[in-house]
């Protein structure tokens, strides 16, 4: 059952014959020692306890931040999405007013020249 006991063993002279025999003697369990130890088996269930709540804790978790993570890596792909079509509408209105800056330019080095 888990319990320890010692055996103490005496060596006792019969009275009568002056025999010398060696014989056990009776000895007592500890009862703080078997208290002890159920004491530790009851905190080590309790500890078992509290890190079997943790772990789940920790689990939910990071359950959570994984879901999180994958949210926010979709918004970071839509963001770089929506950042790169408006530089490339951005692109071409440039190359548009560019374009149209040349054409003006053109059209007035063209009149310059009539009017000289």
């Amino acid at each position: 059952m888990g319990e320890r006991s010692e055996l103490a063993v005496g060596i006792f002279e019969c009275p009568e014959c002056k025999a010398r025999f060696r014989a056990s003697l009776e000895t007592e369990k500890k009862p703080e020692e078997t208290t002890n130890i159920r004491n530790v088996v009851e905190r080590i269930k309790i500890i078992r306890g509290e890190f079997v709540l943790t772990l789940r804790n920790l689990r939910d978790k990071i359950k959570t931040l994984e879901t999180e993570r994958a949210t926010l890596m979709n918004d970071i792909e839509n963001l770089r999405r929506v950042a790169e079509s408006r530089a490339s509408a951005l692109e071409s209105e440039v190359d548009m007013l560019k374009d149209e800056l040349k054409s003006l330019r053109e059209l007035f080095d063209h009149s310059e020249e009539t009017e000289k």
